[in-house]
C-alpha cells in the first residue's frame, strides 16, 4: 500500500465534490461492499458504480467537512458533515463513515451511517 489508509480516505472524501463517478469508483476494490446506511447494500464495483451514479444525479454539488477522523490499522472512521444542493436548496447531513482498506490501498468495505428521517424532514420543510 503506497498511501496510508487515512490518506486514501481523505482523498476519496475530497474527490466527492467532483462528481466524477469513475474517479470515485477507482477507490474501491472490485469485490468491495458499500452499505449506504438506511438506503441499501451494494456488492461489487459495478453495483457501487451504479449507486454512485444515482447519487451524483441527485446531488451533483457535494462538499464534505471532516470533523473527526480516527485510524485503527486499515480501518478508518470519519465523522463528517456532507453538504449538498438539491434544486437550488442546500442541506447538511451529519454522517459517520467506516472504511476498511485492503493491502492494495483500495476500499474493500464502506459503511455510511446517518439519520435518513431527519434529512427527509429538512428536504420536505425546504420545499413546503
Amino acid at each position: 500500500m503506497s498511501d496510508s489508509p487515512e490518506s486514501v480516505v481523505r482523498q476519496f472524501l475530497a474527490a466527492t465534490h467532483t462528481s466524477d463517478v469513475e474517479e470515485l469508483a477507482g477507490f474501491f476494490s472490485v469485490d468491495a461492499v458499500y452499505i449506504d446506511g438506511p438506503r441499501g447494500t451494494y456488492g461489487g464495483i459495478d453495483a457501487i458504480r451504479a449507486a454512485l451514479e444515482a447519487q451524483v444525479q441527485v446531488t451533483p454539488s457535494l462538499t464534505v467537512d471532516v470533523k473527526t477522523l480516527v485510524v485503527d490499522g486499515t480501518t478508518v472512521f470519519a465523522e463528517r458533515v456532507d453538504s449538498f444542493e438539491v434544486q437550488g436548496k442546500w442541506f447538511a447531513l451529519e454522517v459517520v463513515g467506516v472504511f476498511e482498506l485492503d493491502g492494495d490501498g483500495k476500499i474493500k468495505r464502506f459503511r455510511d451511517y446517518y439519520d435518513l428521517q431527519s434529512l427527509m424532514d429538512e428536504v420536505a420543510a425546504a420545499f413546503a
